[in-house]
């Protein structure tokens, strides 16, 4: 099963220039950017809203890249479907993206658990 996940390797242009692999931060950038987003919590509790409205208005727009997403063929039992379909409308949202959400969930629920 190991055998079909592909080898990204490691970006070397850079953390925040575009790409089109992705890479995994290490252990090291991934704590300072908590950090660094912690201080930016707590100094963003302590503004008002017209200051935090003003610095809205002067932040740049940017575009996050991310590698396109290949299409998937997936043969499924009318039943599950339709309910599928239910619970994506329900929740407002393409049943076909309530599905990539639960399997991303999954995906993430099995590597904390240390079977990836």
């Amino acid at each position: 099963m190991r055998d079909s996940i592909p080898y990204v390797p490691y970006n070397s242009k850079g953390l925040f220039e575009e790409s089109e692999e992705m890479s995994k931060l290490p252990k090291k950038i991934k704590t300072q950017l908590k950090k660094e987003g912690a201080k930016w919590d707590a100094s963003i509790g302590r503004e008002s809203s017209k200051q935090t409205a003003n610095l809205m208005d002067d932040a740049d727009v940017f575009v996050a890249r991310r590698p396109p997403r290949k299409p998937v063929c997936l043969r499924l039992d009318p039943f599950d479907l339709s309910m599928l379909k239910r619970i994506a409308n329900r929740k407002g949202i393409p049943f076909t993206q309530l599905m990539s959400m639960w399997l991303h969930e999954e995906i993430e629920r099995e590597k904390e658990q240390g079977t990836i």
